[in-house]
């Protein structure tokens, strides 16, 4: 690979003024190839003609950096006044240059060393201007000749671009600089910061991987502008090599990374695979490059950058397929944005390799035209599928609040339909505990009636068991059809209010009970024993007549021999109504079964409803309900009263079986 450094046909000697305005060297520069011969042999070729205005210099022939010598004669032609000589210093644009030696002969012989710059030494701030080299301070007096020779070891960069400045000039150059890269690398930041935010609010990996492409890219500007050198490891020149290749191989790593990611939210998994292996071949020419640095390195990086930089497009270009149809603004803004940032890159190479444009110059330019044309892309692109996203979820929202209306309407409907429900269950419990609690006293009633059907005439009798068994077939047939269902039943609603009741003597319903199941208890062949009690309570008799009722009931119908016991015993101001048989018993289990509407023995002629009224009428009015009960030991059911007063009862007594 040959280079070519374009200038002007030399002149033989350049005269300069102490005007203090900067003077470009580079058009009167000439060149020859030099490497490894001294300043003296140097110094007679130049002084021979043996240097010419264009050099070629083949950076392929070694993996080494190419050398070569520039020179220039310059003549003071200001006026001899007495003044002390010219101060005078040179600046060199010389990107990623490895050493640089500047000479300053004059014609008596003297040689002065300007600059002894090395890649591979410490930071020194007095050789360098902002991003320039810069030598020291030498004088050329009134009239006086002098010859400057620059030894040059390039790096990637055959370019060398010198100036002669005042001191002065120098500093306000260096002001000017500073204050350029200052805005540069603030602006690049800023628009570095545009992806990140887009990453944080869209969780979206393209825009952290262009962020990273971006600030390698920015990283490596640095790099080569001396940035790194001089903030992060001034002491530790030996690493310069490997922080440049990494930031080369880096940068390309980062946009195979980025294609990849693009043509794998595509489904386009085999271009992927082979944009990740690219990015991997990039690790490892990283490795060869600390291992072997130098020309053949540097070229394997570029190869690898201009690919990657052709990828990038396809995989943007499929990443947006994925995101959804690419609208027509968008793709008319990538189209304008590519035909304006072709231009300014193909200017931009021209006016550097006119040497019109300095080299880095260039390099930020374009890379400003880049971020700012992929921002607009990509902030157009964003914003256009969320705005189709947006007019989506209207969209859905408006179908969703149609189908929340619908529910809504059912949701009432279905409502309205399980109050009707549970009002009909109830009403239907209702009649079937008002049936249930009838039977009992219909069976007494029948039996009485039984006993006395001798003296009655037989019509009436007729028409009596008529009524009686019309009444208990119409209580049967109530009590089946409010049997709970497979799908169970609801919970009833609250009681209603009931009147105040005036307190009455609890062994009012004592007695009555008994006298109901005396004749069943005699026909079954026990005993039903009262222990009578005159205790003042105010609940309401008819609840506690149907618990008292019930619990008697059960007592009867499952003993078979022995007796039933109904009484009394005071509890400070408390009395329990006391209902004990000798009975088969129940376990804890059957008695929890038995609570629950519908479920009895397996030999209950019944309805299952008994317990269960007992236990939500002593529930609803607050009174306590307690069974004991053991298998084969019969049961005992305490029913807790509250009393109204506290008088000497004498009658309350008894004991249980």
């Amino acid at each position: 690979m040959t280079t070519g450094l374009w200038a002007a046909p030399p002149a033989r000697a350049l005269d300069i003024t102490a005007s203090g305005d900067a003077v470009d060297l580079t058009p009167h520069l000439t060149h020859a190839p030099g490497q490894g011969l001294d300043l003296a042999v140097m110094l007679a070729r130049f002084r021979a003609g043996g240097f010419s205005a264009g050099l070629a210099l083949d950076s392929l022939s070694t993996n080494y950096a190419p050398e070569a010598w520039a020179g220039v004669e310059l003549t003071n032609t200001s006026l001899d006044d007495g003044r002390p000589p010219d101060p005078f210093a040179i600046t060199l644009h010389l990107p990623l240059v490895s050493e640089v030696d500047i000479y300053l002969i004059r014609d008596s012989g003297l040689t002065e060393t300007l600059l002894t710059y090395s890649i591979f030494a410490p930071f020194d701030p007095a050789q360098h201007a902002a991003t320039r080299l810069r030598t020291v301070e030498f004088y050329v007096a009134p009239g006086e000749r002098v010859t400057l020779l620059a030894h040059v070891k390039y790096g990637p960069f055959q370019t060398l671009r010198m100036a002669l400045q005042s001191p002065l000039g120098v500093a306000e150059q260096t002001v000017r600089d500073t204050a350029g890269l200052t805005a540069f690398y603030a602006a690049s930041l800023a628009a570095l910061a545009f992806f990140l935010a887009f990453y944080v609010a869209l969780r979206d990996w393209i825009s952290l991987l262009y962020a990273a492409l971006f600030l390698t890219g920015l990283a490596f500007i640095a790099f080569m502008d001396g940035l790194l050198f001089r903030l992060l490891y001034p002491e530790r020149p030996e690493v310069q090599s490997a922080v440049g290749f990494f930031l080369l191989y880096a940068l390309s790593g980062a946009g195979f990374l980025l294609a990849g990611h693009g043509l794998a939210s595509a489904g386009r998994s085999r271009l992927a695979r082979l944009c990740r292996g690219l990015a991997g071949v990039s690790a490892v020419g990283f490795l060869l490059a600390l291992a072997s640095p130098g020309t053949y390195a540097a070229l394997l990086a570029e190869g690898l950058l201009a690919i990657s930089l052709v990828a990038i497009p396809f995989g943007t270009g499929a990443w947006r397929q994925k995101q959804g149809r690419t609208h027509a603004t968008a793709l008319w803004l990538s189209l304008a944005t590519v035909a304006a940032l072709v231009p300014v890159v193909v200017l931009v190479a021209a006016g550097w390799a006119r040497e019109a444009v300095p080299l880095m110059g260039a390099i930020r330019i374009v890379y400003l035209t880049m971020l700012v044309a992929t921002i607009t892309n990509f902030a157009a692109h964003v914003i256009l599928i969320r705005r189709d996203h947006a007019r989506a979820v209207a969209a859905q929202m408006q179908a969703l609040e149609a189908e929340a209306q619908t529910a809504q309407e059912l949701l009432e409907t279905e409502r309205a339909y399980s109050r009707a429900r549970d009002l009909a269950r109830h009403r239907q419990r209702q009649l079937a505990t008002a049936s249930h609690d009838l039977k009992q006293p219909l069976a007494s009633l029948r039996m009485t009636f039984d006993s006395l059907g001798e003296r009655l005439e037989p019509d009436l009798r007729a028409r009596l068991g008529e009524a009686f068994d019309y009444i208990e077939g119409l209580s049967g047939e109530y009590l089946r059809d409010a049997a709970p269902q497979e799908d169970g039943d609801v919970a009833p609603p609250p009681p209603e209010a009931e009147d105040q009741t005036e307190p009455y003597a609890l062994g009012l319903i004592l007695q009555t009970v008994q006298q109901m199941f005396q004749q069943d208890a005699i026909s079954k062949g026990l005993r039903l024993d009262l222990v009578n009690s005159s205790a003042p309570v105010q609940v309401p008799p008819l609840v506690l007549m149907r618990i008292a009722s019930n619990l008697v009931s059960n007592a009867v119908n499952h003993t078979d021999r022995g007796r039933v016991l109904i009484g009394a015993r005071r509890r400070g101001a408390r009395v329990e109504l006391w209902v004990c048989d000798t009975g088969p018993g129940m376990s804890a289990d059957q008695i929890a079964t038995f609570r629950q509407e519908g479920q009895k023995g397996a030999d209950s002629q019944g309805h299952g409803l008994g317990l269960a009224v007992c236990f939500a009428q002593a529930e609803a009015h607050g009174l306590g309900l307690t069974p004991v009960s053991r298998p084969g030991h019969g049961t005992v059911f305490r029913l807790t009263i509250p009393v109204v007063s506290a008088p000497a009862d004498p009658a309350i007594g008894g004991s249980a079986p």
